[in-house]
């Protein structure tokens, strides 16, 4: 059978202070009416059913994302004491997966992207169910680049696979955030993908490639699974108070024989990783601004204006970003987006300690 395991345990904070640990990216509605995590959730219709689908996210958040998603029962809905990055996340997903259905196959998928062609998302994720089932491997979705993206990590591909039903490619190696001299040359050659941090595979090979590269966190996953039917939340502390923290694609991808990329060229895919995306994704005025909320403009061009509360009047500024909300206002020059993380951290900082 196949299933969908949805990571929702981002604290976005490159969109503060829309979004803050209470309410994080994955839990606004950034791109339309719909938060992230709904909208990723209504991708999956018609491909997994609601019953099929695990969520995973914060411990603090499980009561809001179950609000968010009713269809999703509620026991598919995992809190983790602490983030430890993806891999942790993907392993225990995997092991509770395989101990349900041993036959399981499932897509892991951030709750904070976005794709424009949900038609085509669908047939990709189908086509990928369809050759993991087939063959013992560890399918990630590759994503034609649409510019010189140096945000991004890169996955070359290598041979193709003797396979009918899809076009795929052995993994030749992944570039992690290269820089802008490489990504001018390997942009557009046809042999390069972002990694889209989609990945898809029997629950089964997935542990059979922690056992061999995170073998301690293979152990550490069959005990929570041992454990669980005692009770998830005591076996989710020990799980968390123990694993190691490291990501699925330095942990996993990055190690394996078994990597396939399968390209999706048609996607309109974004990772939606800071407010630079609502420009990619909104409508534009004839400056180039993006307005959203209660927003006066005048002689300002390629500004980024969201306002939660209250209105935003600007005068004459350029590639700038303001943020409104209830308790904050942020104002950064686009060109210093890269940074806002590290602000965001010492701002807050301060604001603890009562500076």
């Amino acid at each position: 059978m196949n299933y969908a395991v949805v990571l929702a345990g981002g604290t976005g904070e490159r969109f503060w202070p829309a979004s803050t640990p209470l309410r994080p990216k994955q839990l606004l509605p950034l791109l339309s009416d719909r938060t992230l995590l709904r909208e990723t959730v209504d991708r999956l219709d018609g491909v997994v059913s609601p019953e099929r689908t695990m969520v995973l996210t914060h411990a603090t958040l499980v009561d809001e994302v179950a609000r968010e998603l009713p269809e999703v029962p509620r026991g598919n809905v995992i809190g983790e004491p602490e983030g430890k990055n993806t891999a942790p996340a993907v392993g225990l997903a995997a092991g509770l997966l395989e101990a349900r259905d041993p036959d399981a196959v499932f897509l892991a998928l951030p709750a904070d992207h976005a794709v424009g062609d949900v038609d085509a998302f669908r047939d990709s994720v189908q086509g990928a169910f369809q050759l993991a089932a087939e063959r013992a491997l560890l399918v990630l979705f590759g994503i034609v680049p649409s510019r010189p993206e140096t945000g991004y990590g890169y996955v070359r591909r290598g041979e193709p696979l003797d396979v009918t039903t899809v076009e795929a490619y052995e993994v030749a190696a992944f570039l992690e955030k290269p820089d802008a001299e490489t990504v001018r040359r390997l942009w557009n050659d046809g042999r390069h993908y972002w990694n889209s941090g989609l990945f898809c595979g029997r629950a089964s090979v997935f542990l059979e490639e922690y056992g061999r590269h995170l073998p301690l966190m293979r152990k550490t996953v069959q005990a929570a699974v041992t454990g669980w039917d005692e009770g998830p939340r005591r076996s989710l502390e020990r799980f968390y108070a123990t694993v190691e923290s490291t990501s699925i694609d330095y942990g996993i991808m990055q190690q394996t024989d078994r990597a396939a990329v399968l390209p999706a060229s048609d996607w309109g895919w974004d990772d939606v990783g800071s407010w630079d995306a609502l420009a990619r994704w909104m409508e534009l005025d004839a400056r180039g601004n993006v307005a959203v909320g209660d927003v006066e403009l005048e002689e300002c061009t390629d500004l980024v204006a969201w306002s939660e509360s209250g209105r935003i009047s600007a005068l004459g500024l350029s590639d700038v970003v303001v943020v409104r909300t209830i308790d904050e206002t942020l104002v950064v020059s686009r060109e210093r987006l890269d940074d806002l993380k590290a602000f965001v951290r010492s701002v807050t900082g301060r604001k603890e300690a009562g500076r």
